[in-house]
Order: C-alpha cells, then sequence, then structure tokens
C-alpha cells in the first residue's frame, strides 16, 4: 500500500481555491487559466487544481481546452516527495464532506512506449486517476493510502478501495487498514484508445459508503460497504508511481467533469468532445468472483478461552489463494485461512484468546491480504470480498471463564465440637448464578449446603459437626458436587471452573465424640467428672517465676465432653497449656479436657515487696453429647504464694513494707481513689495497716 498528497497547508491552498464544491460550475470539463508550473493552479470546470509534479517542459502539457497530456519519466517528483517515487499529478483544492455523493467522468488513454506500439508497465504500483484523503483533518501523523484509486496492474485497469471502520486507525500498515480490490480488467489495456471511466461513490466509512464502477458504459463494480477513514477527500488526476521502473509513461485525460450532491446520481459527463475517436468495442462484460456468504461453526452459543470457530466464506466461481488471507473480527482476534483454493469455499479458523474482548455477536469486520496475498478466479481477477463483512447473531464471545478465586472458612481456626455450624464462602472473579443446590464435599466426610449468593461473585455454603464426622486436625473441602440440574455459571451460561474451591483451612479442627453406645437404653445422667489436684498449696519463685498446676480431669462417660472453670486468677498471674501453648487469663476461664491434661503452668508476674496469695477455685463440668446431661463435680482450690524477700530487716520494717505490698495490691485491684494522707499514714503505721480488714483481704 502506498501513500500520495500532502496536507493543504503544503500544497499552499491560497486564496484561489473554493472553499466548499459548487457543482454548479463543474459540467462542462473546460480547462482555463492553464498552467504547467509546480504549486501553480490552473481550472477545470470552473474547479481550482494545484500542479504538482517535477516541472519538467514535458511533464503536463494541455493539447486542447478538454484534454491534459501527462508524461512521467523515472527520476520524476515532486517537490515534496523523496526520490521513493515518480509523480506527475494535479490535485483539486476543493473538499468533499464525507457522506456526499459523487459524479466523476473522464476519459482515459495511455500511449504507446514501445517501439512496436505496444504498451508496457513493470511498477509494482501505479496510480492514473484516485480519490486522496485529507490526512490533515485525521492528524499531522497520519498518512493514508487512496479511499479509492483506478491504477494499472500490469497493464490491466484495476480499481482498488480502502477504508477502517470509525474509531480504527486508517495509517499506512494499521491491521484497522483495509484493501479491496473490486475489479481487474481481464483484457490488457489498449494503447492510443480512450476508455470511458463512469464513477458513482460515497466516501463514508458505514454502511452508507458504495463505489460503482462503469467502463464505457458497462457497469463492472457494484460495491456497498465502508469507503475511506471518515474524512474529507478531494479529486486527484494524473500519474504516479513508485520508483525504480525505465519505462516512460504518457497518459491523456480529457473531459474530467466531477459534481457532488442530487447531481451526482446517474452523473455521465459531457462525453468525448475531441478529434480522436472513442473505443468502439466496449470490454468484455466478466464475472467478477465475489463473495456470496459467510458462515461460521458453531454458528451461536458462547465460546471460551480455547475455543476454536471455523469461519468459512462462501463465493459465486471458484478462487485460488495465494499468501495467507486473514480475516479480521470485532473481538480484536483474527481467523487465518487454513483451506479451500481452488473451489469455491475458502476455510478460516481462530481461537478464542484470553486478550480478546467480550461481545454478543462475532462479526467480521474486513479480509485481510498481506504483501503477496490474494483471492482471484481462473482469470486472474480479484474477488470483491466486500460480502465477508458478516455479523453472527448469537455467536458470543466470553474470554473470562467464571472460576473460583478463594475459599474462606467462618470460624477460621478453632476445636469444632458437635452441633458447632461452620459457614464456607467461595470466592468468583465474577458475578455466577446458581440453580438447583450445589454442595462441598469435606474431609471429615460431611458435606457443606449452598444457602444464598447467586447472582453475585460470592456463594455461601454452611456445615454442621455431627456425631458421625471423622475428626480432623485441619477441616477441607475436597470437591464440588452438582447434583442432576445443579450449576454454577456466569451471566453468559459459561459454567465455572471449581478447582479453586479444593482447600485446606489450617488449623480449623474437628473434633466429635466417639459413636454413641449401642445400647438400646443410653445412660440417663451423665456420671461426675473427676477432678484431680496433686497439690493445694504452691508457692512461685519470686519475680516472674513458674509453678505447674499439677491439675488432671477425667470421666467415665464415653460420651462426656469435659470443661474445667477456673476462677480467682489475679491480674499478675497466667496460665498456659502445654497442648498448644495457648496462654490464659482473667478472674474467670474455661479450659477443654484435653487443654487440663496437657499440663498446665502457672507464671506470676508480681514484683512487689509483699507476699500475695491468690486462692484458685477450680470446679469440673461434663456433658453428654447423646442425652445433654450436665454434671458438675465439687469445687476445689489451689493456693498460690510468692515468697517473701530474702532478706528482712525488723519487725516494724517487715511489717511496714507488707503494708505497702498489701497497699499496692489493693490499688492494683482497687478502682477507686486513695489520696495522699491514706499513703502517708500506710507509711508511719505499716503494723497498723496489715491488721487493716481491706488490705488483708486476697487481692485477685
Amino acid at each position: 500500500m502506498h501513500g500520495n498528497g500532502i496536507p493543504f497547508s503544503q500544497r499552499q491552498r491560497g486564496a484561489t481555491a473554493v472553499a466548499r464544491w459548487r457543482p454548479e460550475l463543474d459540467t462542462t470539463g473546460t480547462i482555463a487559466s492553464f498552467s504547467s508550473t509546480p504549486k501553480t493552479r490552473f481550472t477545470i470546470g470552473g474547479d481550482s487544481y494545484e500542479v504538482q509534479g517535477a516541472g519538467k517542459s514535458y511533464s503536463l502539457s494541455s493539447p486542447d481546452a478538454q484534454t491534459l497530456q501527462f508524461e512521467l519519466q523515472p527520476g520524476d517528483y515532486a517537490w515534496f516527495d523523496t526520490s521513493s517515487v515518480d509523480r506527475d499529478e494535479i490535485a483539486a483544492d476543493q473538499l468533499i464532506q464525507p457522506g456526499t455523493p459523487i459524479g466523476i467522468d473522464y476519459q482515459f488513454m495511455v500511449q504507446p512506449n514501445g517501439s512496436d506500439g505496444s504498451f508496457t508497465n513493470t511498477a509494482s504500483w501505479f496510480v492514473a486517476g484516485e480519490m486522496h484523503n485529507d490526512d490533515l483533518a485525521l492528524g499531522s501523523t497520519v498518512h493514508t493510502s487512496p479511499p479509492f484509486a483506478m491504477q494499472l496492474d500490469g497493464n490491466h485497469l484495476q480499481l482498488v478501495a480502502r477504508y477502517a471502520l470509525p474509531g480504527g486507525n486508517p495509517s499506512n500498515g494499521s491491521p484497522d487498514l483495509h484493501m479491496l480490490t473490486l475489479w481487474t480488467d481481464p483484457n490488457p489495456i489498449v494503447p492510443g484508445q480512450y476508455y470511458d471511466i463512469n464513477i458513482q461513490a460515497n466516501v463514508s466509512n458505514t454502511s452508507a459508503g458504495y463505489l460503482d464502477l462503469s467502463i464505457n458504459g458497462t457497469k463492472v463494480v457494484n460495491y456497498s460497504g465502508p469507503l475511506g477513514y471518515g474524512a474529507p477527500t478531494y479529486w486527484e488526476e494524473g500519474l504516479y508511481r513508485n520508483a525504480g521502473p525505465t519505462q516512460t509513461v504518457t497518459a491523456d485525460f480529457r473531459n474530467l467533469t466531477l459534481v457532488t450532491g442530487s447531481m451526482a446520481s446517474g452523473w455521465t459527463g459531457v462525453g468525448g468532445s475531441s478529434t480522436t475517436p472513442p473505443v468502439t468495442t466496449p470490454p468484455t462484460p466478466v464475472t467478477t468472483p465475489a463473495v456470496t456468504q459467510a458462515t461460521a461453526s458453531p454458528a451461536t452459543g458462547t465460546e471460551v478461552v480455547g475455543n476454536t470457530i471455523t469461519l468459512a466464506l462462501g463465493f459465486n466461481e471458484a478462487v485460488t489463494v495465494t499468501g495467507t488471507p486473514t480475516l479480521s473480527l470485532n473481538d480484536g482476534n483474527t481467523a487465518t485461512y487454513v483451506s479451500g483454493s481452488g473451489t469455491g469455499t475458502l476455510t478460516f479458523k481462530t481461537t478464542v484468546a484470553s486478550t480478546d474482548t467480550s461481545t454478543s455477536a462475532l462479526a467480521i469486520t474486513g479480509v485481510n491480504l498481506p504483501s503477496g496475498a490474494s483471492i482471484k478466479d481462473a482469470s486472474g481477477v480479484a474477488a470483491n470480498l466486500s460480502a465477508a463483512l458478516t455479523t453472527f447473531a448469537g455467536l458470543q464471545i466470553d474470554p473470562t471463564q467464571p472460576a473460583v478465586t478463594q475459599a474462606t472458612a467462618s470460624p477460621g481456626t478453632g476445636l469444632e465440637l458437635v452441633g458447632s455450624p461452620i459457614t464456607l464462602t467461595l470466592g468468583f472473579n465474577e458475578a455466577v448464578t446458581v440453580a438447583g443446590a450445589p454442595t462441598l464435599a469435606l474431609n471429615d466426610g460431611d458435606t457443606a449446603t449452598y444457602v444464598s449468593g447467586s447472582g453475585t461473585g460470592a456463594l455461601t455454603f454452611k456445615t454442621t459437626v455431627a456425631s458421625t464426622d471423622t475428626s480432623t486436625s485441619a477441616l477441607a473441602i475436597t470437591g464440588v458436587n452438582l447434583p442432576s440440574g445443579a450449576s454454577i455459571k456466569d451471566a453468559s451460561g459459561v459454567a465455572a471452573n471449581l478447582a479453586g474451591a479444593v482447600t485446606t483451612f489450617s488449623g480449623l479442627q474437628i473434633d466429635p465424640p466417639p459413636s454413641p453406645p449401642t445400647s438400646p437404653n443410653p445412660p440417663t445422667t451423665s456420671p461426675l467428672p473427676l477432678l484431680t489436684i496433686t497439690d493445694n498449696t504452691l508457692t512461685v519463685t519470686k519475680g516472674g517465676g513458674t509453678v505447674g498446676l499439677g491439675t488432671n480431669v477425667s470421666t467415665n462417660d464415653p460420651n462426656g465432653v469435659v470443661t474445667v472453670n477456673i476462677k480467682g486468677l489475679p491480674k499478675y498471674e497466667t496460665i498456659t497449656d502445654q497442648l498448644d501453648g495457648r496462654t490464659f487469663s482473667g478472674k474467670s476461664i474455661t479450659l477443654t479436657e484435653a487443654e487440663v491434661d496437657s499440663g498446665l503452668t502457672l507464671q506470676s508476674n508480681y514484683h512487689g515487696n509483699g507476699t500475695p496469695v491468690a486462692t484458685l477455685t477450680l470446679t469440673a463440668t461434663g456433658k453428654d453429647s447423646v442425652t445433654g446431661t450436665v454434671a458438675t463435680s465439687a469445687s476445689q482450690t489451689i493456693t498460690v504464694t510468692d515468697p517473701a524477700p530474702a532478706t528482712a530487716t525488723s519487725p516494724a520494717s517487715t511489717l511496714a513494707n507488707q503494708g505497702f505490698a498489701l497497699l499496692n495490691q489493693h490499688l492494683a485491684g482497687n478502682t477507686g481513689h486513695l489520696d495522699h494522707g491514706q499513703i502517708v499514714a500506710a507509711v508511719s503505721n505499716g503494723e497498723g495497716l496489715v491488721h487493716d480488714g481491706v488490705l488483708t483481704r486476697p487481692q485477685h
């Protein structure tokens, strides 16, 4: 593909330019104020054209008032070109707005350039008349190829068209740029003979676009579809090719007429008025190979990542494929040609990728022919591919498959007994809808049943620990069950990936009691739990020492669940079990049988000068998990003493120190206030303070 022309600012669009198209002046094709000097202007039918070329003596001439003759030799290029192109053209100053009907008619003839009267062209591309895009309207960095152009494909006349849909990038090389070869004359051009070229067009990159071409009164192109890039356009005629060919090409353009609006429909121009007779033999009408239908397999449904879709283009005759054509799709992906050359059906395939865009109706938006690729019939005529643009209603693309992203439990840790409820939640990457009653399989042999969340991104399941469950140190979801009729899908009907639900909840223990006795007459009362205390009087090493409580509990009830309550623990003491290293504090704490029997250690953090004594009261409670009967043991006590200081002074001092210690202990447990007088009295009357009834009470 190639670009052409430059922005109006570079083309020196001056005061002679007409602000808008004036069709009433463009009906004669008469040339006035002719000039061959580059950057100057003359008129055709009253409309202004600028000279763009090399400015050589042979470049541009006007044999008569209706005819322009262009001669292009190797190395001829305009002031704004580089040496990569040869150019000899004129460009209209007037812009035609997109969506405006256009009628163009002119006669075109190439002169022989061979000694035997033949014509030869070896350029890879050769434009001989084009509707050029106003690139400046799209941005200073955009360079486009013509929305449509008459050109020479070797020594055959050809019509090509290009478009980019709204929002697409029309720059040369962009995947959004689509090129259509609408017609190639199967007969070589006859040098010295005029061809009457009549074009009806609407340059609109929407469904309103169209382009019709008639040669010598015979319609050879009838295209409807996107055309151009949604920007204004202007007409250019003359010769423009890639640099490199050694041939000199001379061509005549005569009787150019261009109208817009209502005059464009059916416009036939002024006809030939030159003394050179027109071609009397019209070109042989040909059946242009063309796409007649596009189909998809599957035709409907929702396709997710990894699914393959087959697209087929049906033609009105057999076509031959060279290279690798592709189809542009509205999900951002492409379908690649795989088979069908030599038949009337070409097959393309695409696979849904995670980078695709979701769409409710997959559509083919264009046919791409990379360099060297073509679709032609046996005569070498390029196929009309416009009908490939098809939308497949109901064929949805949903690249985001719903999936479980996390699983959580409430409670998240701890020991759960018979009757304890547990809530399990599955989080998804998008909202899902639940049908039926899914369940979660658990490693304790139980199941969790779905309860809520349909239409959101989180589904809630619940289970209750049963006596038949298996003990486990870490509850786990081992699978998701979908009974008959049950499903978990997203709004598009895509089934969710549930693999992420399999999760282990470390620290969430299940501890049901042993199986109930098989006796037909289970006990109606629970035997009392047996609470054993090795030593009821304990002493703790001064300044943060520890001592074992020497406590055990048991029950003869096979269904009994036993706990031990300890009251009277002062603020400066804590108890730690050896089961999991858990530390307890507070005036009333309750421990499980396993925690008590693992061994309990009392830690004292008392740092005063006194000798505080704490009295702990222990009571064991047993509950039969089958009958629900509860039995409580008699309470037992343990006194815990912190020892006196290592050295002692006089009895009075000792009593004073004890008084201070008791006062501090009293203050530590008293939420009220003491004034300084009380404190002074305590200092001066230590012995009396020892006998104070308030201070001698144990402070727990």
